[in-house]
């Protein structure tokens, strides 16, 4: 009845109730027997024992399979095989006079306080005694199992549920052993006193309630992934969200450190503060995810930190999205290279660096030759192509540390760090040939571009603006325009 009422709250109430009403099939058709010393009368009850004794061994399992959440098992064929076993053994009872396969003879034995049923065992009730023990077995190795695996909400209740196996097991293994007198059958007193376990477990230690139910059913939906360790890092459970997004973890990795088990966390392990730690980064086969970590201590009700809950997000589309638009932020929508504001900002913090440690730098002005010709004649869009083209050109032959950016419609500029006027000629006239020698091929015709080219070094001697460096980059681009194009001048 109890668990009857608790059927909504849990999935497990129904096999429990089922297991219940079962074992009282059992127990009421039991203390009938014993009433009257008379063959016929025993048997009789015997058949009415066995309408709950047959599915005992059904429902148990089916119980334990549904509270260690082992669901994957709980298929409709799991069903008919159970139920089909069970129902074969019921009806060997009931025709046993048939075939005498269940039970050999029935006799009454009067060597005890009262008259009990003395049989003998034929080869389906050895069947039924190891089909019975097979699950009793089965069950509490799921128990035991899942108290060691999980240190989840419901550990006490899978305390519980172990303590009631435990002691069926143990009961029936003794009665099968004869190690009980006068044929008395130990089967109503075992499922009689692993009742009161259950129900005392229900009135007071919330065996079916619904709010540790509500929590851990929370905890196994939740979107974000959770581990808990104990104050030494060590893992005690998670949820799986958490294995789904780091896939090392395991049920193995219970009782095992969790830098140990993900190498990738060691250290945020170190990191004993509460506060969000900074995304890090995984990498899984060819891709490659972002998460965002949290750390909350676990305090229990007497105020004392007991462990640690990590909580995992997965920030991988948010942390794309965050880099794509610093990327509009700081890219040239057409050619991708370093945008105004961007190049600005970086050359300034290399004005900087020049002069603390006295080391050169190189600032180049260019600018393509005849671009408003281009547009004029072919199109913006085949503008838009020369200057992606162009650009592609000059990246090609510069270094990576060299700052690269598009100052306005035909206009770049270059930071060379490190580099002085010799090395900076020779690079100028690189980018001459490589940029005269590409051909441009727009709309079926073949064209050609030059470039000019300003340079100014300067190695931190002198107080220097960033703006005042432009200008005589640009006015030296313009010195080499004016005296013939596709050339390099440098500033006075």
């Amino acid at each position: 009845m109890l668990a009857l009422v608790h059927y909504r709250y849990k999935s497990y109430a129904k096999p429990f109730g089922l297991l219940g009403f079962a074992a009282g099939v059992y127990a009421f058709g039991y203390a009938f027997e014993i009433m009257r010393g008379d063959p016929a009368w025993t048997f009789l009850w015997l058949r009415v024992e066995y309408f709950g004794l047959s599915f005992i061994g059904a429902c148990w399992l089916w119980l334990s399979l549904d509270f260690t959440r082992k669901y994957k098992y709980l298929k409709p064929s799991f069903f008919y095989l159970i139920f089909g076993i069970s129902a074969f053994f019921l009806i060997s009872v009931l025709t046993n006079n048939l075939h005498h396969l269940f039970y050999t003879y029935i006799g009454i034995d009067n060597s005890g306080p009262f008259q009990t049923a003395e049989f003998g065992k034929g080869p389906l009730y050895i069947m039924h005694s190891l089909w019975l023990f097979t699950s009793f077995i089965l069950s509490a190795i799921l128990y035991i199992l899942h108290y060691i695996k999980w240190s989840s909400i419901l550990k006490k209740q899978s305390l519980i549920m172990l303590i009631g196996s435990l002691w069926t097991l143990t009961g029936f293994s003794i009665y099968t052993a004869g190690l009980i007198p006068w044929h008395l059958d130990a089967g109503p007193m075992i499922v009689t006193i692993n009742g009161c376990i259950f129900a005392f477990s229900i009135l007071r230690v919330g065996l079916l309630d619904i709010s540790p139910i509500a929590r851990e059913r929370i905890f196994e939906s939740m979107g974000d992934g959770v581990v808990v360790t104990d104050l030494d890092n060590v893992i005690l459970d998670f949820n799986t969200a958490a294995q789904g997004f780091l896939p090392m973890i395991s049920g193995k990795s219970i009782g095992k450190s969790l830098s140990t088990v993900a190498s990738e966390l060691k250290a945020y392990d170190e990191d004993k503060s509460n506060d969000e730690i900074k995304p890090f980064t995984l990498r899984i086969g060819n891709l490659i995810y972002f998460y965002e970590i949290r750390k909350y201590p676990i305090i229990s009700k007497p105020n004392k930190e007991i462990g640690i809950a990590w909580y995992i997000r997965d920030v991988t589309e948010q942390y794309k999205l965050s880099a794509q638009l610093k990327s509009y932020a700081e890219k040239d929508e057409l050619t991708g290279i370093w945008n105004r504001r961007k190049w600005v900002e970086m050359a300034r913090m290399e004005i900087i660096r020049t002069q603390r440690y006295r080391r050169p730098f190189t600032v180049m002005s260019i600018d393509i030759d005849y671009f408003k010709k281009v547009n004029d004649t072919l199109g913006h869009e085949a503008g838009d192509k020369a200057l992606i083209s162009i650009t592609d050109t000059i990246s090609s032959k510069i270094r990576n540390i060299d700052i690269f950016g598009r100052i306005g419609g035909e206009e770049f500029a270059i930071i060379f760090p490190e580099i002085g006027r010799e090395e900076a000629y020779t690079v100028a006239n690189r980018l001459l040939a490589g940029v005269s020698d590409n051909k441009i091929h727009i709309n079926g015709k073949e064209l050609s571009v030059t470039i000019s080219i300003g340079i100014t070094t300067y190695d931190g001697g002198s107080d220097m603006t960033l703006e005042e460096l432009i200008r005589k980059a640009d006015n030296a681009m313009y010195e080499a325009k004016r005296t013939g194009r596709n050339k390099v001048c440098f500033a006075v």
